[in-house]
């Protein structure tokens, strides 16, 4: 990606855990069980981890984007523990974390399509880093 991009991405990573962060102390009316909530975490946290990646390329940032990412997604559960009209839902917590394997492995598999269109090979671990990536 573009530098250009990065402090867009940052930006955009900014509004969306302050969104995420309303959405999720704000005492909105929410099924119980298994819903769409569920599915609002992993698309969120999906589209976080992509944020989070344009914002902070290379693999040096690799585990700390989705550390930092699913130490959010803890935070929240656990502020909403103490919340009177929230609880603490492990699965919440794991539809966080499954958004964010979900990206990982999307980029991870689009990065191999990319090297073998280019003839290249992907490396001992299966995984290729495209061109800019390792900065």
């Amino acid at each position: 990606m573009s530098r250009l991009f990065r402090p867009l991405a940052k930006t955009a990573l900014a509004i969306c855990v302050l969104a995420v962060a309303y959405l999720a102390f704000a005492p909105l009316e929410t099924p119980p069980g298994f819903s769409y909530d569920k599915g609002n975490h992993l698309l969120a946290f999906f589209v976080m981890a992509w944020l989070a990646d344009i914002g902070w390329p290379g693999r040096r940032y690799e585990l700390p984007r989705w550390r930092w990412l699913l130490a959010y997604g803890l935070l929240i559960e656990l502020v909403q523990r103490g919340l009177p009209f929230r609880e603490f839902s492990s699965l919440d917590l794991l539809a966080d974390a499954l958004g964010i394997g979900l990206y990982v492995l999307l980029r991870l598999a689009a990065e191999r399509l990319w090297l073998k269109g280019r003839g290249e090979s992907a490396g001992p671990l299966g995984v290729g880093w495209l061109r800019g990536r390792d900065s």
